[in-house]
């Protein structure tokens, strides 16, 4: 939201924003109960302590980055793929069908070495909240939960494509309810200034099976065009993830290919050398390495 006022505001050569674009700063929209109900969110979130964490070198050495592209007939196969029959009347987005076929990737690498493997969702709670539609439209910050499945490698790697997606969507579905926002907004409360102060998803940790954690930013259409056309690639700041020891997976739909998911997409990941190694040697090429000349700027690289 702020990358499409700020591009508005320098096209338009005007230092005012619109009303309507005006940025929401006000916390108070999200309102604790009078009696606090938050089930097992304990279990999905722990404090950020160092005691709780892995060493720094082992999370330092454990994961490189990586910037894939995938194109959109690449993305259309795959959701074709991962979905079933139309008379079941299941179909995958093509945000589940990229995580299936991650999840079976990842169940590949994974092998003999656990019997188990996770993928994890940043689930977006705007949605969610009809009631606050209008203050959402406009808000400032994180309104985002975190959702977890997992499942025995053999399983992952048996099953079709169509069943995999249908376990990311029922797990997304599950925490992407108003109920599951209100009681976030319970626990949240309850914990002000007390404790650690800090929390981190207990499945990032890296500690039990190697997890996945996918966040997708494709249904925010950015317009990075500042007046000089729409930027080459737009992706949020990478921040470290310091001791957290799983993997991590950021998508981006690519800038003027359509927004809102529309055109091919963009994945940033920070994950294991064996994973990165089996998507660069996929026979499928899914997922190619992101290069200046896929973006139109080999002619300003420098080497």
């Amino acid at each position: 939201m702020i990358v499409d006022v700020w591009s508005q505001l320098a096209r338009s050569g005007t230092e005012k924003i619109a009303a309507a674009a005006a940025p929401n700063h006000d916390r108070s929209i999200f309102r604790p109960r009078a009696a606090p109900s938050y089930g097992g969110l304990g279990e999905v979130f722990i404090p950020l302590e160092s005691e709780r964490l892995v060493n720094a070198l082992t999370a330092g050495s454990s994961l490189v980055v990586r910037t894939y592209y995938v194109e959109q007939r690449d993305l259309d196969m795959l959701r074709v793929q991962a979905s079933a029959s139309e008379e079941r009347g299941a179909s995958a987005s093509r945000v589940e069908a990229a995580c299936a076929y991650l999840w079976k990737v990842l169940a590949g690498v994974v092998g003999s070495s656990d019997d188990r493997c996770r993928m994890g969702w940043w689930v977006n709670g705007r949605p969610c909240l009809a009631k606050k539609e209008a203050a959402m439209r406009s808000y400032v910050g994180n309104v985002t939960s975190f959702a977890v499945a997992e499942a025995s490698v053999d399983a992952i790697k048996r099953r079709p494509l169509p069943e995999v997606a249908s376990m990311v969507r029922q797990s997304i579905r599950a925490t992407a309810t108003s109920e599951h926002f209100q009681e976030l907004v319970d626990w949240v409360e309850e914990r002000k200034g007390k404790g650690p102060g800090k929390y981190v998803e207990t499945a990032t940790v890296g500690l039990g099976s190697p997890v996945l954690s996918v966040t997708s930013m494709v249904s925010f259409g950015l317009d990075t065009d500042f007046g000089f056309g729409q930027a080459a690639i737009a992706m949020p700041t990478w921040v470290d993830s310091g001791r957290l020891c799983c993997g991590f997976v950021m998508i981006m739909a690519s800038p003027g290919t359509g927004g809102h998911g529309g055109g091919s997409w963009i994945f940033t990941m920070s994950i294991w050398p064996r994973l990165a190694a089996a998507l660069d040697s996929d026979a499928h090429r899914i997922f190619k390495p992101l290069t200046a000349e896929y973006l139109g700027l080999a002619q300003y690289s420098r080497f």
